[in-house]
C-alpha cells in the first residue's frame, strides 16, 4: 500500500506543479472573474454615454422626445441643435447621431436621422415607436380627445400561450433558455479539454516508460497492478482538482459578485433546468475522465514506440471527436433521436448526455441508466488494463494489431 501512495504521490504532484496546470488554471480563474463582472466591465468602457442631437422647432416635441430617449438609447443624452450644427457636429463626431423632426399637415411626424454609420433596422423602429406615441398624443390633442380616450385607442389585443404537456414547469422563457445553452456549451468545451489532455497524459506516460525500457526496473519493485493503478489514480485526482477548483470559484463568483443581479439585467435567469445541467454535467465530466483514462491507459501500454502513440491512440481519438461533434451540431435541438439513442452509448453517452441535459423532456430515469451503462463499461475497461498491464507493457511486437495478439494469447 505504501508504494500505491509513494506512486500516486509522485504523479499527482508532478502533475499539479507542472506550468500548463498552473497557467491553465490561471487563465480559466481569469476568465470565470473576468465574465463575472462583464457589466461593470462594459460599464467601464461606456464612459459618460453618447450625445444625440434633435433638430425641431417645437418645444413640446423636443421634451417629449427627451422624455422617452431611453427607448431609444440608454445611455445616451439629448439636447437640442440647429440642422447646420447637427451636420456639423455629427461630421465631427460631437454627437453620435442626430434626428432632423418634421411636422407635416395634420400634425404627421417624420425623422431624418444623421449619422456616419449606417443605422440598424432595429433602431429605425425604436424612433419611429418613439414617434408615433408622440404623434397620437399631438392629434389627440387636435381632435380634443381625453388621456382615457387616447389610452382605449392605444390599448392592443392581449396574446397568450398555453404549452400542452404531460410535464409540469415545462414552460421556460428564452433567457432562461438562453443561460442553459451557454452552460451547456461552457461545460462541453472544458469537458473535451480536460479529457482529451489527460487521456493523452495518462497514455503518453505509459508510453514513454515502457520504450524507456523504465518499465522493466518498476515492475521489479512495484507490481504491475500496484503501478497502474496508482498512475491512473494520480491522474483522475489531478482532473478532479481542476474540476473542484473551477467549482468553487464559480460558487466565489455567484456570491461574491452578485452573478444573480447581473444576469437580471441581461434578463437572463436560473430554472430548475439550469440546476439540472449543472448537476448533469458535473456527473459526465466526471464519467468521461474515468472512461477515457482508463481506454488511454490500456492504449498506451499497447504502444512499441513513443513515435506510434497517434496511431494508438486513435480509437480514442474517434470516440472523443464523434461524440464532441455530435454534441456540438445537436445543442440546439436536444431531443431528436439522434441524441436520445447517443446518451446511452459507452464514451459518446457524457457528451450526449449533457447536451440532454437542458431538454425539459429528459426524464430520470434515462440519465440513471445512462450513466450506469457508462460505470459498468468503466469497470470492464479497468478489469482490462489491470489484467493485461503487465504483459502488454512487456510486449515490444511492430504493430498495434501484432501486440493485441500476443498480449490476448497470454
Amino acid at each position: 500500500m505504501n508504494k500505491f501512495w509513494a506512486t500516486f504521490g509522485l504523479t499527482y504532484k508532478s502533475k499539479v506543479k507542472s506550468k500548463s496546470f498552473i497557467i491553465f488554471m490561471a487563465i480559466v480563474i481569469i476568465l470565470m472573474i473576468a465574465l463575472s463582472n462583464a457589466d461593470k466591465i462594459m460599464d467601464m468602457f461606456k464612459g459618460d454615454g453618447d450625445q444625440i442631437g434633435i433638430v425641431t422647432n417645437s418645444e413640446p416635441i423636443y421634451k417629449a422626445i427627451k422624455q422617452q430617449g431611453n427607448v431609444i438609447d440608454e445611455d445616451a443624452s439629448f439636447k437640442k441643435v440647429s440642422k447646420q450644427e447637427a451636420k456639423k457636429q455629427v461630421k465631427n463626431e460631437k454627437l453620435k447621431e442626430a434626428y432632423i423632426i418634421k411636422v407635416k399637415d395634420k400634425q404627421q411626424l417624420s425623422a431624418t436621422i444623421l449619422s456616419k454609420e449606417s443605422v440598424s433596422q432595429e433602431k429605425e423602429q425604436k424612433i419611429n415607436g418613439v414617434l408615433t406615441s408622440i404623434q397620437s398624443k399631438l392629434v389627440a390633442s387636435q381632435l380634443h380627445l381625453s388621456n382615457n380616450d387616447l389610452k382605449k385607442l392605444q390599448s392592443q389585443s392581449k396574446v397568450d400561450s398555453q404549452v400542452l404537456s404531460d410535464k409540469k414547469d415545462q414552460q421556460l422563457d428564452e433567457g432562461q433558455k438562453l443561460l442553459n445553452l451557454v452552460l451547456v456549451y461552457a461545460i462541453l468545451m472544458l469537458m473535451f479539454f480536460i479529457v482529451f489532455n489527460y487521456a493523452t497524459q495518462v497514455a503518453m506516460e505509459i508510453a514513454t516508460e515502457k520504450t524507456s525500457r523504465v518499465i522493466e526496473m518498476i515492475i521489479t519493485s512495484v507490481s504491475p497492478i500496484t503501478h497502474i493503478m496508482a498512475k491512473i489514480a494520480g491522474i483522475i485526482a489531478v482532473a478532479l482538482t481542476q474540476i473542484v477548483m473551477i467549482v468553487v470559484v464559480a460558487i466565489i463568483c455567484i456570491f461574491a459578485f452578485d452573478l444573480k443581479r447581473m444576469l437580471k439585467d441581461f434578463h437572463v435567469s436560473m430554472s430548475h433546468i439550469t440546476w439540472q445541467v449543472l448537476i448533469v454535467g458535473l456527473l459526465c465530466m466526471i464519467i468521461g475522465i474515468l472512461t477515457y483514462v482508463l481506454l488511454a491507459a490500456i492504449l498506451g501500454s499497447l504502444a512499441t514506440r513513443i513515435e506510434d502513440i497517434n496511431q494508438t491512440l486513435m480509437p480514442l481519438t474517434l470516440f472523443a471527436m464523434i461524440a464532441f461533434y455530435i454534441a456540438i451540431f445537436s445543442m440546439f435541438k436536444p431531443d431528436i433521436l439522434l441524441i436520445k439513442i447517443t446518451s446511452f452509448i459507452p464514451f459518446l453517452a457524457p457528451f450526449e448526455l449533457l447536451v440532454r441535459a437542458q431538454s425539459t423532456e429528459l426524464q430520470v430515469w434515462e440519465i440513471i441508466v445512462s450513466i450506469l451503462i457508462s460505470v459498468v463499461v468503466m469497470f470492464i475497461l479497468l478489469w482490462i488494463a489491470v489484467k493485461t498491464y503487465k504483459d502488454s507493457v512487456l510486449t515490444f511486437e511492430k504493430g498495434l494489431f501484432n501486440t493485441i495478439k500476443k498480449v490476448m494469447k497470454k
